[in-house]
C-alpha cells in the first residue's frame, strides 16, 4: 500500500505511458479506438446560432469574453482534435491534465445548462479548477480559448449523436499502473467509463 502511494506521489501526470495505457484499455474494453480524432465540429460561436445549443454557448463565450476582456480567442474554424474516439459506442473520451483546470475553464462550467448530465462530475471539475487555477498566458488568451474548445468538446458532440463526453483526470489515478491484460483492472476501467453513459 505504501509503495502504490508514493508512487502516486512521485508520478509525472505527463507520463506518456499513461496515454498509451488509457489507450491500450480503452481498445481491450471497447475495440477500435481512434486517437487524435477530428469531429469536424465547427469552432466559431456563430456557426452554432441555428441549433438548440446557441443559447447555452453563447452564455459561456460571453462569460470567457467578459473574464478579462479577451473577446478575440478563436482563430480556426474546425474544433481541435479530440483525444480518444471510439466509434462502436459512438463516445468521446478526453484526458484532462492540470493545464485544463483554470478560471476561465471554471467560469465557462458555471454556465453549463443545468438539470442536464455529463460525462464527468462538473461540480468535481470545478473544484479541480479552484484549488489548481492554472495559467497561461502565452498567448494572453490561451485560457480562455482552452476553456471554449473544452466546453465544445462538451456540449456540440450531441450534433453528431455522441453520447456524453467522457472526461479522465491525470491525477485521479496513476493510469500506467493499469494492465490492460488484467481482467480486474479492465472491468475497473470500463465503469469509470461507462458511469455515466451507460
Amino acid at each position: 500500500m505504501n509503495a502504490i502511494l508514493i508512487r502516486t506521489r512521485q508520478h509525472n501526470e505527463r507520463c506518456p505511458q499513461c496515454k498509451l495505457t488509457v489507450r491500450n484499455m480503452l481498445t481491450n474494453v471497447f475495440g477500435k479506438v481512434e486517437a487524435n480524432w477530428s469531429s469536424g465540429l465547427p469552432c466559431k460561436l456563430a456557426d452554432y446560432n441555428n441549433t438548440d445549443l446557441a443559447d447555452s454557448l453563447g452564455a459561456v463565450h460571453e462569460a470567457l469574453q467578459n473574464h478579462r476582456g479577451n473577446n478575440q480567442f478563436v482563430f480556426v474554424n474546425k474544433l481541435p482534435r479530440v483525444d480518444y474516439f471510439i466509434p462502436d459506442q459512438n463516445l468521446i473520451v478526453e484526458f484532462d491534465e492540470s493545464q485544463h483546470f483554470t478560471k476561465p475553464r471554471n467560469i465557462a462550467l458555471s454556465h453549463y445548462p443545468q438539470g442536464k448530465d455529463y460525462g464527468f462530475n462538473v461540480e468535481k471539475w470545478r473544484e479541480i479548477c479552484q484549488k489548481l487555477d492554472k495559467r497561461d498566458n502565452d498567448p494572453k488568451y490561451r485560457d480562455e480559448q482552452r476553456a471554449w474548445y473544452d466546453t465544445l468538446r462538451d456540449i456540440a458532440p450531441q450534433l453528431l449523436g455522441c453520447k456524453q463526453t467522457v472526461r479522465l483526470y491525470s491525477r485521479d489515478l496513476v493510469w500506467c499502473s493499469l494492465n490492460p491484460d488484467s481482467e480486474s483492472d479492465l472491468l475497473k476501467f470500463k465503469q469509470i467509463i461507462l458511469q455515466v453513459n451507460e
